[in-house]
C-alpha cells in the first residue's frame, strides 16, 4: 500500500510532524506500507495566480496541467498514485499553516471541471471529475490553544476541500494544547488516537 502524508508545519520534528508519524505507524501496523513524507516547506511551490490553465486541460488526459513550472507537478502525480494521504498541519491565527494553505489551492490541477454556462456566459454549474476520487484520506492537526474552536474552523475547511475532489475521508485527529515544541511526544493518549486512525485509515482498504 502507498501512502503520501503532507506535512504543513514550518518545522521539522514538530508536534504536527510526530502525529503524522503515528499514523504512518498505525498504518504500516496493519498492511504492507510504502510510505513517503513531503515537507512543503522543502518544495519550491509557487502561489496559485488563479490563471485558469487548468480548465482548459479539462478534456486532455496527459500534458501539463498547471501553467507553472515548480515542484507541485511532480507531487501532484505522487497523489494520483498513493492509495492513502494525509494531511497535517498546525493551527496558525485558527486557520491553516500558510504553505498547507498554499499547497491546497496547488491542488486545483487535480480537478478536471468543465463549466456549465447560461445563453449570458455565466457560469451555472460544472462537470467535475476528481483525479484522487476514492482515496483515503485523514487529517491530523496540533495547536497551542486548549480549545477545540480554534481549530474546528481549520479541520472544516480542509475536510471540505478533501470532499471536493470526492476523497473518501476516513477521519481526524485534533491535538490539542501543544504550546511548547515536541510537547506531543510526553502524551501518550495523543500519539494513540493518531496512530488508531492510521490503523482506521489501512482498515478501510
Amino acid at each position: 500500500m502507498n501512502a503520501v502524508a503532507i506535512v504543513g508545519s514550518p518545522r521539522k520534528g514538530s508536534n504536527t510532524d510526530t502525529l503524522v508519524d503515528k499514523i504512518l505507524e498505525g498504518i504500516a501496523s496493519v498492511t504492507d506500507l510504502t510510505a513517503e513524507k513531503i515537507y512543503i516547506i522543502d518544495k519550491n511551490i509557487n502561489y496559485c495566480t488563479g490563471c485558469g490553465f487548468h480548465l482548459k486541460q479539462a478534456d486532455k488526459d496527459e500534458g501539463k496541467r498547471c501553467s507553472q513550472d515548480d515542484d507541485m507537478a511532480e507531487i501532484l502525480q505522487k497523489l494520483i498514485k498513493a492509495d492513502i494521504l494525509v494531511f497535517g498541519t498546525p493551527i496558525h491565527m485558527r486557520t491553516l499553516s500558510a504553505p498547507m494553505l498554499n499547497f491546497l489551492t496547488r491542488m486545483i490541477p487535480l480537478l478536471r471541471m468543465k463549466p456549465i454556462l447560461d445563453d449570458n456566459g455565466k457560469i451555472v454549474s460544472a462537470e467535475v471529475k476528481s483525479m484522487i476520487a476514492g482515496k483515503r484520506t485523514a487529517v491530523v492537526t496540533s495547536q497551542g490553544d486548549p480549545m477545540a474552536f480554534s481549530g474546528v474552523m481549520a479541520i472544516q475547511a480542509l475536510v471540505t476541500n478533501l470532499n471536493d475532489f470526492r476523497t473518501t475521508f476516513v477521519g481526524d485527529h485534533m491535538s490539542l494544547g501543544n504550546l511548547k515544541r515536541g510537547l506531543v511526544k510526553e502524551r501518550p493518549d495523543e500519539l494513540q488516537k493518531a496512530f488508531n486512525l492510521g490503523v482506521r485509515l489501512a482498515s478501510k482498504v
